[in-house]
């Protein structure tokens, strides 16, 4: 790591390059890198979705890559998980969301955010309700685990 910089320290930098496994970033005269899952809360397809080469970001030193000889950093470090806020605001409320993906175990809904949730299939046997991508649903979020950041939703009634 360079002796300018520890584990915590946050710094200025420069987006100088953007790889579909993250973003390297000039700051001062050491090279950062951010890999995808460092870049933000919410999902995106591309990493060019979210960040362009000029880009100034703020990032909080995680940790060097002495083989590379550049630091590792995080961009999304410095701001909270939206999960969290998510919890506390609609946790046991109805919500509007889009369904973005039908699977074996359950329906996917797309929530405020960018969050997503899963509407598990046993909550809708019964129930007759068959869906498409980009229906709108109403579910109430009856589950949320903060660490693996998955939320379960039910179908409102």
């Amino acid at each position: 790591m360079s002796p300018r910089f520890k584990e915590g320290d946050v710094c200025k930098g420069v987006v100088f390059d953007v790889a579909e496994f993250g973003v390297f970033v000039k700051i001062g005269d050491c090279t950062g890198f951010a890999n995808v899952t460092e870049i933000a809360w919410a999902r995106f397809a591309r990493v060019s979705d979210v960040m362009q080469k000029g880009q100034e970001v703020i990032a909080v030193v995680i940790g060097a890559d002495s083989d590379r000889e550049q630091l590792l950093v995080s961009i999304k470090g410095l701001r909270e998980d939206p999960i969290k806020k998510f919890a506390r605001e609609e946790f046991g409320k109805s919500i509007a969301g889009s369904v973005t993906a039908l699977t074996p175990i359950g329906t996917f809904v797309s929530l405020k955010d960018g969050l997503g949730g899963l509407l598990p299939k046993s909550a809708l046997i019964g129930g007759g309700q068959e869906f498409r991508v980009g229906d709108e649903v109403f579910v109430e979020v009856i589950g949320i685990n903060l660490d693996s950041r998955q939320i379960e939703l039910s179908l409102c009634e």
